[in-house]
């Protein structure tokens, strides 16, 4: 055996090994059962700022039916399709469990143990608290049933091949809980921001595999649709001459400083989120990202 195959044989074979526990090693986390009552109307609010709303229902046609799905992101790794998340029992979540949710929502796991892409969010919902994880799964089993089955994704090669999700979290993800103290107004506004919102899923810069790198809320070019989401921490927002104002009013109407309103994915985030928010709530989102600094 040559002096290189010595040094790169045993390199091999670890490689392999850590491969093979990656990809059996069941996806996600064991959580005890959230024992909390979901409030309906709040969890119907959640529904709306969350994005839950935007990307499950297509508002693009007229008869769209609430949160049916069909909804078609196009991405560099192929087109992906939301789900039917009504209270369909054959074709949505009408025979989940609160447990079964949980652990789709924050880990990123369906209930047949399957890794979810990440183009759904789970990485940012990973935060959310036990109540409002009780409440969006109580107002959805308050839907009206759509019988419609969900689109299979169109993904290109090898992103196609679901086994390799767990690899590729395993490198690049975590569904370990993360846990924010929202008693302070920039408290409350990191939690809009990096949980429910999940702002960094469209402006946080990502590699070539679709994850991400710093700088944090640094901007994104590679949003679905040839959209681009520009930096949104406060030393950009401050370098374009916008307020902790302007950005608070933003949020409710897309009135930019300049007189221009919001555009692209913009327009969905501002008509279906940011604008259902309370006021208190678009103060804490502009408060807590004026403090960010790269």
């Amino acid at each position: 055996m040559s002096r290189w195959m010595k040094i790169i044989l045993p390199i091999f074979v670890i490689a392999l090994v850590l491969m093979l526990i990656v990809l059996f090693t069941p996806v996600g986390e064991t959580r005890e059962e959230i024992a909390l009552t979901g409030d309906v109307e709040h969890g119907t609010k959640l529904l709306q700022v969350a994005g839950c709303y935007a990307c499950h229902t297509d508002t693009q046609r007229n008869d769209a039916e609430l949160f049916a799905g069909g909804v078609k992101f196009e991405t560099p790794f192929g087109d992906f399709y939301s789900p039917n998340i009504t209270a369909s029992k054959q074709y949505g979540l009408g025979d989940w469990t609160l447990p079964q949710f949980e652990a789709a929502v924050r880990q990123g796991r369906s209930p047949q143990g399957k890794p979810y892409y990440p183009a759904f969010p789970f990485s940012s919902y990973r935060g959310l608290t036990d109540q409002d994880v009780a409440d969006l799964f109580v107002a959805l089993q308050q839907t009206a049933p759509v019988e419609t089955k969900s689109h299979s994704h169109k993904l290109n090669f090898p992103y196609n091949i679901r086994s390799g999700l767990k690899p590729w979290r395993w490198l690049f993800a975590t569904t370990r809980r993360m846990s924010i103290d929202q008693s302070t107004l920039k408290g409350r506004g990191r939690y809009l921001v990096d949980v429910v919102a999940h702002c960094g899923e469209c402006h946080n810069p990502r590699n070539s595999l679709g994850a991400f790198i710093p700088p944090y809320l640094g901007g994104n070019d590679q949003i679905p649709g040839g959209d681009w989401a520009p930096a949104i921490h406060g030393e950009a927002l401050s370098q374009h001459e916008w307020t902790q104002d302007d950005l608070y009013y933003f949020l409710a109407d897309g009135l930019k400083p300049d007189g221009d309103y919001a555009g692209g994915s913009m327009v969905e985030v501002i008509d279906y989120s940011t604008s259902q928010m309370s006021d208190e709530d678009r103060e804490a989102i502009a408060a807590y990202l004026f403090s960010l600094r790269r």
